[in-house]
């Protein structure tokens, strides 16, 4: 099963950012819960690095470093922070959606 990392915090030298004010931890034990309903999901990058296939990343959240050049799935940053899980698992869902139809397009060449 293809492993999602949502990249949620950010490090930038001097400590560690999240994209949420508060309950940070609360935040993405939530989102993981939820999404692991459906998909096998992470949101520890430096520990998981080497066995995540796709980024989920908020749209304009801090900059880092794709070191495998993975996949990226960037979600606007305000569907995280009003927890609006349904809404981001569209956006997932469309990117496995275009990854199938652009693989039965190669298949029928």
């Amino acid at each position: 099963m293809t492993k999602i990392c949502f990249m949620l915090t950010s490090n930038s030298g001097i400590g560690t950012t999240t994209i949420f004010a508060t309950h940070a931890k609360r935040n993405i034990d939530d989102l993981l819960a939820y999404f692991s309903n459906y998909y096998n999901v992470t949101a520890n990058y430096p520990e998981d690095k080497d066995t995540v296939d796709i980024l989920v990343i908020p749209d304009s959240f801090g900059a880092f470093i794709n070191e495998r050049n993975l996949p990226v799935i960037k979600v606007p940053t305000i569907l995280f922070l009003e927890r609006n899980f349904e809404k981001i698992k569209v956006y997932i869902d469309n990117y496995f959606l275009e990854i199938s139809k652009n693989k039965i397009q190669i298949d029928k060449i």
